[in-house]
């Protein structure tokens, strides 16, 4: 097997799965390529490992249908399509990805994935001590157990998510300025620190709970009673006075509060609550069977009309065509 371990500036092509295979596995871990077309790839990949988490960032295909069988890669890849499309399948359950939605590969069981032939991805590679090292500083405890990510990375549910690939995309259009950079060794820890520390606090995983729990310590008792209120009683009508009971302030302290601690007011962290909820039904295999309508009202939307319009404000697009792509 060629050595690629030492490599830094990772820029590769060609038609060999086997070579492709074992560059793949230098970066993200020991897994198996499988392809009908073992010599006729069009396989590229461009990309840079980071010198002090030896996180590996860059952007590949393979140019014809491919499937990836991962056991232990001892690493997280996680990928995004420019084009294309790639499905994840663990355990049985199947998760599709494009351009709206990214994929989590963690060190946790057995996995297929597969990449269709017109798929160009970015894709980033992060290894479990470097995550767990980063997690632990977070925690300010030790961590011992595998950290495991929902594998979906959903662009349009989540604005953090979306924040975090774009990141990841400005760095890829400057790669080539920090390619034998003489500083790339002082600010990379600093860089790999960031991309770490938002992916583990923007995607859900199994620290995420305590994760919450360690970042709301500031927040005042009032607030945090608020937001949960209003997140277990959101299939209900609720009003500003009952907000303001909960709350047990004036109005006036707890808009101020609020917007301070989540940057909106209450009622407006509720309908964007309410739609995340219908966005993530209607995106389900599961509930294709429910009418649009029925989700709406059942999250607090009497009026249809003004909710097919602040869906469309927050995720671009109606809800029916949300229905329409998971289908």
């Amino acid at each position: 097997m060629q050595s690629f371990s030492q490599h830094s500036d990772l820029k590769h092509n060609t038609k060999q799965a086997d070579f492709a295979q074992n560059l793949m596995s230098s970066i993200c871990g020991d897994h198996r390529l499988e392809t009908t077309y073992r010599d006729t790839l069009d396989f590229q990949y461009d990309g840079l490992r980071l010198p002090k988490k030896h996180m590996t960032i860059g952007c590949i295909q393979y140019g014809a249908n491919v499937a990836i069988n991962i056991s232990q890669l001892k690493a997280y890849s996680i990928s995004l399509p420019l084009h294309g499309k790639q499905s994840l399948n663990i355990r049985g359950e199947h998760y599709q990805s494009d351009q709206s939605s990214g994929l989590i590969v963690s060190n946790n069981d057995f996995q297929d994935l597969f990449i269709d032939k017109d798929c160009k991805k970015l894709q980033v590679v992060i290894p479990e001590k470097s995550m767990q090292l980063v997690l632990s500083d977070l925690l300010n405890q030790p961590i011992r157990d595998s950290i495991v990510f929902n594998p979906t990375m959903n662009l349009a549910l989540d604005q953090m998510i979306a924040a975090w690939w774009s990141n990841i995309q400005n760095f890829m259009l400057v790669k080539a300025q920090y390619t034998g950079f003489y500083g790339l060794q002082m600010f990379s820890e600093d860089y790999e620190n960031f991309l770490i520390k938002a992916l583990l606090l923007s995607q859900e995983n199994n620290f995420s709970a305590a994760l919450r729990e360690g970042s709301c310590q500031d927040i005042p008792l009032f607030i945090r009673n608020v937001k949960q209120f209003m997140m277990d009683h959101a299939h209900e009508m609720i009003s500003v006075e009952m907000i303001l009971h909960v709350a047990g302030v004036s109005k006036s302290k707890l808009y101020e509060q609020f917007q301070y601690y989540y940057g909106m007011s209450p009622l407006a962290f509720l309908k964007k609550y309410r739609l995340q909820k219908v966005y993530k039904i209607l995106s389900s295999r599961k509930q294709q069977e429910i009418s649009i309508s029925k989700v709406a009202y059942d999250w607090g939307f009497s009026h249809l009309s003004r909710f097919s319009q602040e869906y469309r404000e927050e995720f671009g697009e109606n809800p029916s065509e949300t229905k329409a792509k998971f289908q």
